[in-house]
């Protein structure tokens, strides 16, 4: 077994799927599939049953390729929030930012324009709750609101 903590999480260990090999700096290890290895432990992430914590949230967001900022504006969260919920790596995220996080990776990872445009929206929904959206709204539109 080898314990795989690249990840960022803590309770990860690989049975098959790896070798050990010899380098200069002395014994390490090659994974044969990093990305599929990857994938599938989000999969499992967002499929537990148990509540996301600290480190699941860092590990989700490096696997969007996202900052805490722009996780925080996808769920309508603060920078803040995302910094404090991954510094608590242990400590449960609140439940509707768990589901939202959860749904949120489903939607930008899964297959088709129709599951995209609902993560889209979930973003959409946090710049009209701050004013963001109608200037977004008119640089893509030509549109401007009235004064």
């Amino acid at each position: 077994m080898h314990h795989y903590v690249n990840c960022g999480l803590d309770y990860v260990w690989l049975l098959s799927g790896f070798d050990y090999v010899a380098t200069p700096q002395g014994r390490g290890v090659r994974i044969h599939d990093l990305d599929g290895l990857q994938r599938a432990i989000a999969d499992r992430v967002i499929n537990a049953p148990m509540r996301l914590r600290g480190q699941e949230v860092r590990f989700l967001r490096s696997m969007l390729d996202m900052t805490q900022e722009s996780l925080a504006r996808a769920l309508g969260q603060t920078r803040a929030s995302v910094a404090r919920w991954e510094g608590a790596r242990d400590k449960p995220i609140p439940g509707a930012s768990d589901r939202a996080l959860r749904l949120y990776y489903a939607a930008q990872t899964a297959d088709g324009p129709a599951v995209r445009r609902l993560a889209d929206l979930l973003r959409d929904m946090y710049e009209i709750r701050h004013g963001e959206w109608e200037e977004r709204f008119a640089d893509r539109h030509g549109w401007r609101p009235a004064a």
